[in-house]
């Protein structure tokens, strides 16, 4: 009997998991076509069951109160703060500002947390029975705490029989990070930090003080971080950061909304450092609070093996720098570290209550979500030939063409195979391809197809068998992109398109759990060498990955992109 995970906050989505095994899992955004689509997520829901023939038993929900419960009672109220994050809303003023603060001071913590609890499942409950039963879904509810939940999807996947688990985001449940030993399938919480001190609050805060936007543009302000002389802002501390002999992150502010926490940082500290400065100060601070958290805990625990999860988690020199601990034998950071993987922590941990399994082997691969047949591509190129002036073939040997096209003249091709990948990595089935060593080729994807900042670096695929010849120091492996790696200054040459300023690399380190796509890159190697290639997300930025045929001639249709491979079929647009 499998378990069905649902999130219905920011980044909504669903999982199926059985036995310890992921049936299934994906976000409601690739149906919506809105990125971090928020609310009840009926298309995932449907979908998954419709494709799995496993019998559900019960169902999990990660998120007990707090903005869970205020987005299941009032779900205009969480589509209204997703706008408010995306800039697609009117700025609120500094009065109401405060008044928000206000109230986020008094639930913020949500203590006592019994009381918060009961609202929760039961009212919060209510409401989602009700959703439910119009999909025709009557299954108990077991909800899952929003940090068990996070660190449930940190420790079951990671295939580490004892573990320290360690989860950073914002808030939620009234907590913004937890510290648990996962021990022979059983996690056990040893340290927990409020939600009124939080390390993913202050990234977030000074991600919105750049004029980005906050849960969504995290990874820009940690790109520009590159771009500054080092520089130590000691106001920082008064932020949030760790108490070694508490054991504890400190807050010495009364500032908790994210919006007036960024008019104070825009206002106390924007006008004496530049962006670039900014960024730098709360990536290093943030990094020495993390790797006194770690270093502590190893001390105090002696468990060496290594899992994390939550929204921080995202920072990939944040986890490099953890990855190059010497304290650490293994490190495991679960690839949809946000909350939009929360479904299937509550589901691992639900399955697990429920089934006992503990699965000793590590995730090899996340392609859990749709896949297209060759009679369904090809039906809908049919139908969308004249009206998006393409032309296609059926190829023979789609990795040696495509291969050839990117290695010999120098091609970026976009490369739709297999099953959508889940979380917000393209690894190799919805990815967008180019050669690696051509500078010219970062340029030339951002003019076309993702029109992003000039300091965002793009992630790279490299060959397993390659990259102790690419990278130093190598630890270990990483599939997901969910670390940065150095890269030898003597081969930065053949990164440099997938490269960073500062000469880390985020790689998806490829052995062979993706057919398709290792040959392209074995193809690959024989033509330049070495088996790498520039690997950016399918889609038009501020847009979702694109999940179906339809979404790729869309794509192609409505960028620069010139060529498509899609299945066993390669497209070309008509010169115009």
């Amino acid at each position: 009997m499998s378990v069905l995970g649902v999130h219905d906050a920011h980044d909504a989505g669903a999982a199926v998991v059985d036995n310890a095994n992921v049936i299934g899992a994906v976000n409601e955004e690739r149906f919506t076509k809105r990125k971090n689509d928020v609310g009840f997520p009926v298309n995932s829901i449907s979908y998954l069951l419709k494709n799995s023939d496993r019998e559900v038993s019960k169902i999990a929900i990660p998120w007990i109160g707090g903005s869970a419960l205020f987005a299941r009672v009032f779900p205009r109220l969480e589509v209204r703060r997703r706008l408010l994050w995306r800039k697609q809303t009117k700025k609120p003023g500094i009065a109401r500002m405060k008044l928000t603060n206000v109230v986020f001071k008094l639930i913020q913590n949500q203590r006592p947390h019994r009381i918060w609890n009961a609202l929760g499942v039961g009212v919060g409950g209510n409401f989602l029975r009700r959703r439910f039963r119009k999909l025709g879904i009557n299954k108990k509810l077991e909800f899952v705490e929003h940090h068990l939940a996070h660190a449930s999807s940190a420790y079951y996947p990671s295939g580490f029989k004892n573990a320290l688990v360690i989860t950073l985001d914002g808030a939620g449940d009234g907590l913004s990070g937890t510290v648990s030993i996962g021990e022979n399938g059983e996690l056990k919480r040893i340290n927990e930090f409020k939600a009124s001190a939080s390390l993913g609050l202050l990234y977030g805060a000074a991600t919105l003080a750049c004029d980005l936007r906050y849960s969504e543009d995290e990874g820009k302000l940690m790109s520009l971080a590159a771009y500054s002389y080092h520089e130590n802002i000691t106001e920082l501390d008064d932020f949030v950061i760790y108490d070694e002999k508490k054991k504890q992150l400190v807050s010495r502010l009364g500032t908790k909304y994210e919006m007036l926490l960024a008019e104070r940082i825009r206002n106390s500290l924007l006008w004496k450092y530049n962006r670039e400065t900014l960024a730098f100060a709360v990536q290093k601070h943030v990094e020495n609070q993390v790797m006194k958290i770690v270093k502590n805990y190893i001390k105090e625990t002696k468990i060496r093996s290594i899992a994390v999860s939550g929204g921080f988690f995202s920072n990939v020199i944040v986890n490099m720098m953890i990855n190059e601990l010497p304290e650490v034998k293994e490190f495991f950071v679960f690839p949809h570290m946000g909350d939009g993987g929360l479904a299937m922590g509550a589901a691992y941990y639900v399955d697990y209550q429920e089934n006992g399994r503990f699965n000793g082997k590590q995730i090899s691969n996340v392609y859990y979500g749709q896949e297209y047949s060759d009679a369904i591509i090809e039906n809908s190129l049919k139908k969308n030939a004249k009206a998006r002036k393409i032309d296609y073939e059926e190829i023979a040997d789609i990795p040696a063409y495509t291969a050839e096209l990117i290695a010999d003249e120098n091609k970026i091709v976009l490369w739709f195979q297999g099953k959508m990948e889940y979380g917000p990595r393209a690894l190799g089935n919805r990815s967008v391809l180019a050669r690696p060593d051509i500078q010219e080729n970062r340029n030339e994807i951002n003019l076309i197809i993702k029109k992003r900042p000039y300091y965002q670096p793009f992630a790279s695929t490299i060959l397993e068998e390659d990259a102790k010849s690419l990278l130093d120091p190598y630890p270990r492996v990483s599939r997901f992109m969910t670390m940065g790696y150095k890269v030898k200054r003597q081969k930065f040459n053949s990164l440099v398109a997938a490269s960073h300023i500062d000469m880390t690399t985020r790689p998806q380190i490829l052995s062979d759990e993706n057919g398709a796509y290792r040959q392209l890159l074995l193809k690959i190697k024989k033509k330049t060498g070495y088996g790498a290639l520039l690997n950016t997300s399918f889609n038009k930025h501020g847009m979702p990955i694109v999940m179906s045929p339809e979404d790729a001639l869309w794509t192609l249709e409505n960028t620069g992109a010139k060529y498509l491979a899609i299945g066993n079929f390669f497209v070309e647009k008509r010169t115009q």
